[in-house]
C-alpha cells in the first residue's frame, strides 16, 4: 500500500510540475515572447553572440524548444543565417539548466517550496483582474508556484521508497552502468517529453537518497541528450531547415553527452579537491553545477567549428526547393510574424531579379532570359498563394499594416513583370529623345538596384520618385510633340503610334517601381508621413 501511495503521489507530482512549467512558460512566451525574439534578430550577428542570446532566451522563457523553434524560423524567413542559427540552439542548451538551479535553490536548499505556493494564488488573481501585461504576468506565477507544488509531491513520494528501494540496486558506476543510467535518462525524457522535469525528479531523488552522485549525474546526461531525439523526432516531414536544425542538435547532444561522460570523474576529484566534501554535503547543487559545466564546455568547444558544422549539415541534408520557394515556409503560418518576414524576403528578392530583368529590356539589343522571366512568374504566383494561406486578425495592427502594404507591393510588382515582357517594338529615334528617356530609366534602375543591395529602401524608393517625376515632366513635353508631328505629317500614323507607345510604356514603367518601392519600404515601417498616391 505504502509502495502505492508514494506511487501515486510521485506520478502526481510529476504532473504538476509539468503544468507548472507548461503555464510557466506560455506565461513567459505571451509576457516577453515577442520581444525575446526581436532581440534574438537584433543580437545574432556570429555563432558565439547566437550562444549568448540562446542562453539568456531560454533562461528567460524557460523552453528550450521555443528557443530552437524561434531559430528555425528566423533561418527560414531569411533573418538569420544558418551557423547563426546554430549558435542559438548550441546557446539554448545552458539556458535550459537554469531550471534545475531554480529547483535545487529554492526547492532543496533554501527550503521555500511552502513559500513559494500562495504565489498560485496571487497569480491566478492577477490572471482573472489583470489585463494584458498583468494578466499574463500572473499565468506565469501561477506556473511557477505550480512548480513547487509537483516537487513537494514528487519529493513526499520518492521518500516513501527509501527502505524498499536503495540505489545499491541500480546499476553501478561502471561504464557498463553508465550506458545504462544513460538510456534510463534517455528513456524518461521520451516519455515525459521534458527534461527539465526529469532533472527535477532525478534532483529530487538525489536528495531522498534514491541515487548517488555519480548516477544523478548520468541520469542528467542521458535526458540532454534527448532533448535533441525530440527535436529530431518533431522535424521530421517538417522544412529543410527544421531537419538541419533537429539533426544538429542530436549530433550535437550526443557530442556533449559522451563529453560529460568523460568529465565525470574529473569534475568530482575537482570539486572535492576545490571545496572537500562538496559533492557529499551539497550533492544537489553540484549535480545543477555539473549540468551546467559540461553544456559550457560543449558549446566551447564546438563554436570554433560552427560554420564547418554548418556546411556539413547543408550537404548532408540539401535543399531541394527552387530558390523563389525556399523562404516560403509552410511552417511559419503559424507564427504570423516570422510569415511575414519570409513573404517580405522572397519579395525583395523578386524584386532585385525584376529590375535586373527590366535592365535589359531596356536595351534594345538585348532581351531577358525567358527561363529567369518564369521563374519570376512563379515567384510571384507563390507568394500570391502564400498570402491566402497567412492568416492575421485585423487587431494585429502593425502586421495587418505591413501585410496591406506587400500586398500592394505584389501588385505592381506583377504589373512590371507584364511590362518587361518583349511586345514592345522598339524605334531608335533621337529625334523625340525617347533613346535618351530609356537610358536614364536604365541609370536610375541601377542606382536602385545599389540602395536594394546596401538594403536601403528609403533610398531606393527616393530615386524612383525623382526618377518618375523627371520623366514624368520630359513626357508632357515630348507626348505634344509627336502629336503635333502626327497631324503636321511629318511621320507617319503607325510610327507615331509607336513613339507613343513607347511613351506610355516607359511612364508606366516609372510609375509602378516608384510605387511598389513606396509600398515595400512602407511595409518595413519607413517614410510613414509620406503621402499615398
Amino acid at each position: 500500500m505504502q509502495i502505492l501511495i508514494g506511487l501515486l503521489k510521485m506520478g502526481g507530482g510529476l504532473g504538476i510540475f509539468l503544468l507548472g512549467m507548461i503555464i510557466m512558460t506560455d506565461g513567459l512566451k505571451s509576457l516577453a515572447g515577442g520581444m525575446i525574439h526581436a532581440l534574438l534578430v537584433r543580437f545574432t550577428k556570429s555563432p558565439l553572440s547566437g550562444a549568448i542570446t540562446g542562453a539568456l532566451s531560454t533562461a528567460i522563457l524557460q523552453s528550450s524548444s521555443a528557443t530552437t523553434v524561434a531559430a528555425v524560423g528566423f533561418v527560414a524567413a531569411g533573418l538569420m543565417e544558418f551557423p547563426q542559427a546554430l549558435g542559438i540552439v548550441f546557446g539554448a542548451n545552458v539556458g535550459t539548466t537554469i531550471t534545475g538551479w531554480i529547483v535545487a535553490l529554492f526547492g532543496f536548499k533554501l527550503h521555500l517550496s511552502i513559500l513559494v505556493m500562495p504565489l498560485i494564488l496571487v497569480g491566478t488573481l492577477m490572471n482573472l483582474f489583470g489585463r494584458r501585461k498583468m494578466a499574463r504576468a500572473g499565468y506565469a506565477i501561477a506556473g511557477f508556484g505550480l512548480i513547487f507544488v509537483g516537487l513537494v509531491f514528487i519529493q513526499e513520494g520518492m521518500s516513501g521508497f527509501q527502505d524498499i528501494l536503495n540505489f545499491t540496486d541500480l546499476p553501478g558506476d561502471s561504464w557498463s552502468g553508465r550506458l545504462k543510467l544513460l538510456g534510463l535518462g534517455i528513456l524518461f525524457t521520451l516519455v515525459t517529453q521534458s527534461s527539465s522535469a526529469g532533472v527535477a525528479a532525478t534532483l529530487t531523488a538525489l536528495y531522498t537518497g534514491l541515487v548517488s552522485f555519480e548516477q544523478a549525474a548520468v541520469l542528467v546526461i542521458g535526458m540532454d541528450v534527448a532533448t535533441a531525439v525530440t527535436a529530431v523526432i518533431a522535424s521530421i516531414g517538417s522544412s529543410v531547415q527544421a531537419r538541419r536544425t533537429g539533426f544538429s542538435h542530436l549530433i550535437y547532444n550526443v557530442f556533449t553527452g559522451l563529453l560529460a561522460l568523460l568529465l565525470l570523474t574529473p569534475y568530482i576529484r575537482i570539486a572535492n579537491g576545490l571545496a572537500p566534501g562538496f559533492v557529499e554535503n551539497d550533492a544537489e547543487i553540484a549535480l545543477v553545477a555539473f549540468h551546467t559545466f559540461f553544456n559550457v564546455v560543449g558549446v566551447a568547444a564546438i563554436l570554433p567549428f560552427t560554420r564547418h558544422f554548418a556546411r556539413l549539415m547543408e550537404r548532408l541534408i540539401p535543399e531541394r526547393l527552387p530558390v523563389y520557394l525556399r523562404r516560403l515556409d509552410k511552417g511559419l503560418l503559424k507564427q504570423p510574424a516570422l510569415a511575414l518576414d519570409a513573404l517580405k524576403e522572397t519579395m525583395a528578392d523578386e524584386i532585385s531579379q525584376l529590375l535586373h530583368c527590366l535592365k535589359i529590356r531596356l536595351d534594345p539589343r538585348l532581351s531577358p532570359s525567358v527561363r529567369k522571366l518564369s521563374e519570376i512568374d512563379l515567384a510571384i504566383e507563390a507568394m500570391y498563394d502564400y498570402i491566402d494561406d497567412l492568416h492575421l486578425e485585423k487587431q494585429e495592427h502593425p502586421a495587418w499594416i505591413s501585410l496591406l502594404e506587400l500586398i500592394h507591393t505584389l501588385d505592381h510588382l506583377e504589373t512590371l513583370f507584364e511590362l518587361c515582357e518583349p511586345d514592345t517594338d522598339f524605334i531608335r529615334s533621337g529625334e523625340y529623345a525617347i533613346d535618351r528617356l530609356r537610358e536614364a530609366l536604365r541609370e536610375k534602375i541601377s542606382r536602385i538596384e545599389a540602395d536594394i543591395r546596401r538594403h536601403e529602401w528609403a533610398d531606393a524608393y527616393r530615386t524612383a520618385s525623382e526618377m518618375l517625376e523627371v520623366l514624368t515632366r520630359q513626357v508632357e513635353v515630348l507626348r505634344p510633340e509627336i502629336i503635333a508631328a502626327i497631324a503636321g505629317k511629318t511621320i507617319g500614323t503607325d510610327e507615331g503610334g509607336r513613339h507613343l507607345d513607347q511613351l506610355n510604356w516607359l511612364e508606366r514603367i516609372a510609375f509602378h517601381l516608384e510605387r511598389m518601392l513606396y509600398h515595400y519600404q512602407k511595409s518595413e515601417g519607413k517614410e510613414k508621413s509620406e503621402k499615398k498616391r
